[in-house]
């Protein structure tokens, strides 16, 4: 009898014990998880910066590496459901500031970036910057829309049913109040077609900053270093129209800056 009683005790000691280890180490990660947020050290440890290399010919290229969450097709200066089902917005409160001249027709390719991929921005393509636009709003969180996202693609062929079904490859339509509120900064090139393209890097609760090395009135090349944003955040790009434009990526797409072609256009068509 005395024995049963000591194993039961030795029992229910070692369960404390491995209950005791396992909150010590659940501790010890969320630790570990926070530090890139208080120091800068393991943030340039872990910072990625592969070598690009940008196609030739007519292109526009990805701004941003990362899962396209949306393409959209705007006519006059208008977005379709953005975020809340069957509501459009005027691109303005999109740019959190009016385009350098009336946005016409053109689309919208909005790319998460998540949070352990490459976070540096680079040129769709090449042309002229013409103004940057800086909205401090709030740093809104986007949590919900990244479970979403990583939910869909770890359920093999989810994505490619939603898409015959006709519907949108992710569900985030209720939680992405970020894609319209959030702080970002926006940058518009005037490209070699002669037409707009605008950079729309959209911060994150977690995100430190949104650092750009370009200027307005400066010269950029197509797949050129633009800026970073430190973590992970959305970068959206609109494409003004042009002739012979034409898409070639689509929603669910995980797309490389500065090498995956986004859309192509023709020569004065």
């Amino acid at each position: 009898m005395a024995a049963r009683t000591r194993s039961a005790a030795g029992g229910k000691l070692a369960r404390c014990g491995l209950l005791v280890l396992g909150l010590v180490a659940l501790a010890a990660t969320i630790v570990a998880l926070q530090l890139p947020r208080a120091t800068d050290y393991m943030y340039h440890a872990l910072v990625k910066d592969p070598e690009r290399t940008a196609p030739a010919g007519p292109a526009i290229v990805a701004p941003a590496d990362g899962t396209v969450l949306y393409v959209r097709r705007i006519r006059d200066g208008v977005i379709p459901e953005v975020v809340k089902r069957g509501v459009a917005v005027p691109i303005a409160d999109h740019l959190k500031g009016e385009p350098v001249r009336p946005f016409g027709d053109g689309y919208l390719i909005g790319i998460y970036m998540n949070t352990q991929g490459v976070h540096i921005n680079r040129v769709p393509n090449s042309g002229t910057v013409r103004r940057q636009i800086v909205f401090n709003g709030p740093h809104m969180d986007m949590s919900a829309a990244e479970l979403e996202i990583i939910l869909a693609q770890l359920i093999p062929g989810r994505i490619t049913a939603r898409k015959l079904l006709g519907r949108a490859p992710f569900d985030i339509a209720d939680k992405a109040d970020f894609v319209l509120k959030s702080a970002r900064e926006t940058l518009a090139i005037e490209d070699e077609r002669g037409a707009y393209l605008y950079v729309v890097r959209i911060a994150d609760y977690y995100v430190g900053k949104i650092l750009t090395w370009i200027e307005p009135g400066q010269q950029v090349a197509r797949g050129e270093k633009l800026g970073m944003i430190t973590w992970g955040s959305q970068t959206d790009l609109f494409i003004e129209d042009s002739p012979g434009l034409a898409l070639a990526v689509d929603s669910g797409q995980y797309v490389y800056a500065g090498e995956t072609v986004l859309a192509t256009y023709g020569h004065g068509e």
